[in-house]
């Protein structure tokens, strides 16, 4: 009997009289374990690894960077084609942003898989019948579908089947339901939080008297805080106004299937990998993009046409959401130039960082105060983000916080700063802080308040669960905490703060001068040779750990007084030169977006 093929855990595709299974992916042992099922599928198969160092990483990541850019003119012209329009690239890879980067990348990863493990001789498979796929309605929702769903693998991989080998594999009808993983409709960059009454008083008064004249200077979709844009509108006279994008409905729930496939076809000089990409198009491509499009574009030209001053848009959120990176695209048709304010981690060291794409679609592309001179549009700023405040003081109620990353079991982009996720990236993740937990000991687990990555944020996201694979060291800590108040409160409470993973936490503990330690996986985040040496004078002064051992054994020596160890010349001293190089002073941005109401 041949071997069942699994690309997921959604079960209801597995086949009940299999005696032998094979899964591409380790991440679908993980959920059967943690679920208590690994018992019933004892014959069961892993995959090898993928991309477990350096070489492997950067010939994947080049193969995708080929295609993607050779597919990206294909597909403008085609939507050119398909909305009987001459927009041009620059329009269309600007509404895409990197959201067609992420398909292509998704697509590689499951074909590949199953073109290095599945062979017909051996496996046999259940497919999703044709009717049954799912046409997401975003770009937003696309991601979500593909990465953190197993119906999204499911589709892929049946579309996979489809195409290569035609009718061998039993369809079956299964309805995706949305509720699976939820996607926030709300653009949460554009909203600012703020406290107190007179705070949220002073800031509608603002905005009120901005309103009476016309911005030349538009911000959405940032994370800028509060006080930041308070000044932006005072020193500006309002010509520096905050921009609230409105929600456009979509329209048509009927696809197009005639333009659907001109998306989809085939050329002379495609290959299969060529061949699945385009074939996935012609069901996943976002009805944002085609059905609904000239409502969304129509609706956002009429919302614009009321600033008729405006010279430029400051936003950072269209890396990750449509609806910003179409407002732009629509905006630069009339002029309005882009400056996008590089969002809050530092990105610019990993290889395969999305950098590339992100600065080349941008007007001026301001970083958080490194530089870059190989980008002639590339602007040494600083970032606006609220930070921690340096001086602010709570009571200490934590000796030692343990912040955790957030392994996922697919990645959008072949990149190194997902280097803790996918197969190969969370088993290295696992292995080095089961090593580091391990070594800490039981005297000081105790001490340990472990938070990890919100819940409520995930929602029904396909992540390891840390609960589970750290469990027997989690069992001997003061606390594991995944729910309840902001991780930056708990590190304003705690004495010494530890970071293992590399994004805005371990930057913001350092800003803030709390005692901190974050752990550098050299397995897994690999570094451009260029910037190789941007963590060393972190690594000589044991701000930045990479041997979870030596981390454990460093951590137990300080920690009875990681205030007197983090005050000393030479720890104070790297810390100011780390941010010296990467993090700007706030009033340089300040000044960089006034200028440009002139």
């Amino acid at each position: 009997m041949k071997t069942n093929f699994l690309v997921s855990n959604c079960y209801k595709l597995w086949l009940a009289t299999a005696k032998s299974y094979f899964a591409v992916d380790p991440y679908i042992i993980h959920v059967l374990e943690r679920e208590g099922l690994k018992g019933k599928y004892k014959n069961i198969q892993v995959a090898p690894l993928r991309r477990t160092n350096r070489q492997e990483l950067q010939v994947d990541h080049n193969y995708v960077d080929e295609k993607f850019r050779k597919y990206t003119v294909i597909l403008t012209k085609r939507l050119d084609e398909i909305h009987n329009v001459k927009y041009g690239s620059q329009f269309w890879e600007k509404s895409l942003s990197l959201a067609f980067l992420r398909h292509v990348s998704m697509c590689y990863d499951l074909f590949q898989s199953c073109e290095l493990n599945f062979d017909t001789k051996q496996h046999v498979c259940q497919v999703l019948d044709s009717s049954c796929y799912y046409t997401p309605s975003t770009f937003d929702e696309h991601r979500s579908f593909l990465q953190h769903t197993d119906f999204g693998q499911e589709q892929l991989f049946s579309i996979y089947c489809n195409l290569f080998y035609p009718k061998q594999f039993p369809p079956i009808k299964i309805t995706y339901s949305k509720a699976a993983v939820k996607v926030s409709t709300k653009n949460l960059f554009s909203r600012f939080k703020t406290t107190g009454i007179y705070e949220k008083v002073f800031r509608r008064i603002l905005i009120g008297i901005a309103s009476l004249r016309q911005p030349h200077v538009g911000i959405f979709g940032t994370f800028f805080a509060p006080k930041y844009f308070n000044q932006l509108i005072l020193k500006s006279m309002g010509k520096v106004q905050l921009i609230h994008l409105p929600t456009l409905n979509s329209i048509s729930s009927t696809l197009r299937w005639d333009q659907r496939d001109v998306l989809a076809r085939s050329e002379r000089d495609f290959d299969r990998f060529d061949e699945f990409v385009f074939s996935s198009l012609r069901y996943l491509m976002p009805k944002s993009i085609v059905e609904n499009f000239n409502q969304i574009h129509e609706g956002y030209k009429l919302f614009f046409s009321k600033y008729k001053s405006l010279k430029w848009a400051v936003c950072e959120s269209w890396i990750g959401d449509e609806s910003t990176s179409m407002a732009l695209a629509i905006l630069k048709q009339r002029g309005v130039k882009h400056l996008c304010n590089e969002h809050n981690y530092i990105s610019y060291p990993f290889l395969g960082n999305s950098l590339k794409y992100q600065i080349h679609l941008t007007d001026e592309f301001v970083t958080l105060g490194w530089s870059e001179k190989s980008y002639p549009n590339l602007i040494r700023g600083a970032s606006l983000f609220q930070w921690m405040e340096k001086d602010r003081c709570l009571n200490k109620e934590h000796e030692i916080l343990f912040i955790l990353g957030l392994p996922l079991a697919n990645i959008p982009e072949i990149n190194a700063a997902y280097g803790d996720s996918g197969g190969y990236g969370a088993s290295a993740y696992f292995d080095m802080n089961k090593r580091f937990l391990e070594k800490l000991g039981g005297k000081t687990l105790k001490q340990l308040y472990v938070r990890s990555y919100p819940k409520s944020k995930m929602h029904n996201w396909r992540t390891w669960s840390q609960s589970y694979e750290l469990a027997p060291y989690l069992s001997k800590v003061k606390k594991y905490d995944d729910f309840s108040i902001s991780g930056r409160v708990l590190m304003q409470r705690s004495r010494l703060v530890v970071v293992n993973y590399l994004s805005t936490s371990y930057i913001e503990s350092i800003i803030a001068d709390i005692p901190t330690i974050f752990l550098w996986n050299k397995n897994m985040n690999f570094l451009l040779d260029k910037h190789i040496k941007v963590f060393d004078t972190l690594i000589e002064s044991g701000i930045c750990q990479t041997n979870p051992d030596e981390a454990a054994d460093f951590i137990n020596k300080i920690k009875d007084n990681p205030e007197k160890w983090w005050s000393s010349s030479k720890v104070q001293k790297s810390r100011a030169l780390f941010l010296n190089a990467n993090i700007g002073e706030p009033e340089v941005m300040i000044q960089h977006i006034l200028k440009k109401t002139n």
